[in-house]
Order: C-alpha cells, then structure tokens, then sequence
C-alpha cells in the first residue's frame, strides 16, 4: 500500500479508512486485523479510526457489507423461485471471493446498505410464496442461516470430493453399523459441490412452496368451519 504523505494522513476520511481496513482484513484474516494495525498503515493515530467508526464491532460491519460490493447484487424478478436461488448464488460467490471477511456474515443480522437490499428480496420472495409473515421472517433467517453455513463449508473445504485417506476411513467403518455411510463412499468421492449446493436450494425452496400450501390449506378449513359453525 502507498504510504500517505503528511498532510493526507490528516484529511484521512472514512471511506480511506474502510478500504484500508478491508484490504488488511481479507489479506490477514481476523487474527491480524486490530485497530492499531491498520492506524499505523494509514500513517493517523488509532483514535482518528475510531472517530470515524465508533468501535471494532462498527468497523467489522462495514468491512462485511463492503464485501458485498465485489459480488453481484440481484435484483427481484417475478418469480420467487428464481429471487431465493439469485440471492443464495451471490452468498456463495462472496464466500469464494472473500474467504477471509465471509464469516462476518454471521455475527450481525443485517450488516448494512449492501445486505438489506438481499433481505428485502428474500422477505418479499418468502411472501409471495404465499407465507404468513411469522413464518416468512423464521424461514427468511433460516434461509440465511443455511446458504452462509454451506457457503462457509465450502469455503472452508468441507464440502469437497473425499481424498484417499478419508475413503479408507470410511470403508474401515463396521459394514453393518455404518452401512448406509459406506454405500455412500463412491459418490463422497465423485462429490460436485455446485451440483449439491444447487439441489439444497432446490429441497429449501420447496419446502418452503410446501409450507405455504400448508398453510392456505389449514387457513382454508378454518374458514369453512367458521362458516358452518
């Protein structure tokens, strides 16, 4: 990074600040990242950050949504489906984008701008499926909570075609405790995590197109039994 000459340093803003922070945080990671840190590479005092963003904790959120700014954002279409998949698919990206910053995403509910423009689409995709709006907030989180934590296994390497020594793991296993686990070994090797992300949004997206007509039908009975009553 240039070093800032002295008179930069003092007219030092907040967005110079964020950029600076969240190249230092995707290059270390959140082990060397701290406030000190990044004050001496923006050659200001500590205090001049924390002037700017109120704490760690308020920085580390703007870092995160800045993040969301390297991916494509989508935009509502007419079709519910197709808004939950786009969403799902912009996580993902993210996660492979910026391994290092993605685990923010789970610390704050909503970590800015960048992140309630998703929400909005997932909510409003959660209602025209046709949800009660309990069940459109629960699902909506539960949405986030499931595409973050497979894009962070993903990320992380968990969700990758087994090698060599988990495969005689496996098959070392008790043939007839572990049976169903063993029958699995080929497939754990041929394993294309794209293909089984896009099948989990699939099985959540009908869930939740389940769920919904659960819940017009249930809504519909009480209906008829109020009328008859």
């Amino acid at each position: 990074m240039v070093a800032l000459n002295t008179r930069a340093r003092r007219k030092v803003d907040k967005q110079a600040i964020l950029e600076a922070a969240f190249e230092l945080f995707a290059n270390e990671g959140e082990s060397g990242f701290s406030i000190r840190k990044l004050a001496g590479i923006l050659g200001v005092d500590p205090m001049t950050v924390l002037h700017h963003f109120r704490s760690k904790e308020e920085l580390l959120r703007a870092i995160a949504d800045h993040a969301l700014q390297g991916v494509e954002v989508p935009v509502a279409t007419k079709c519910w489906r197709s808004d939950l998949r786009a969403v799902a698919d912009s996580y993902r990206s993210l996660a492979h984008r910026y391994p290092r910053i993605f685990h923010l995403h789970f610390r704050y509910h909503a970590t800015g701008p960048a992140d309630h423009v998703s929400s909005e689409i997932v909510y409003c995709a959660m209602r025209r499926a046709g949800l009660a709006d309990a069940e459109a907030a629960g699902l909506g989180l539960a949405f986030y909570a499931f595409i973050l934590g497979f894009a962070l296994a993903e990320a992380e390497g968990l969700l990758r075609p087994i090698g060599d020594a988990d495969e005689a793991e496996l098959n070392a296993l008790d043939p007839v405790a572990y049976k169903a686990t063993r029958s699995l070994v080929s497939a754990l090797k041929a394993l294309d995590p794209g293909a089984a992300f896009r099948a989990s949004i699939d099985a959540f997206i009908a869930g939740v197109a389940e769920q919904a007509r659960l819940g017009a039908s249930q809504a519909s009975a009480k209906s008829k039994g109020a009328i008859t009553a």
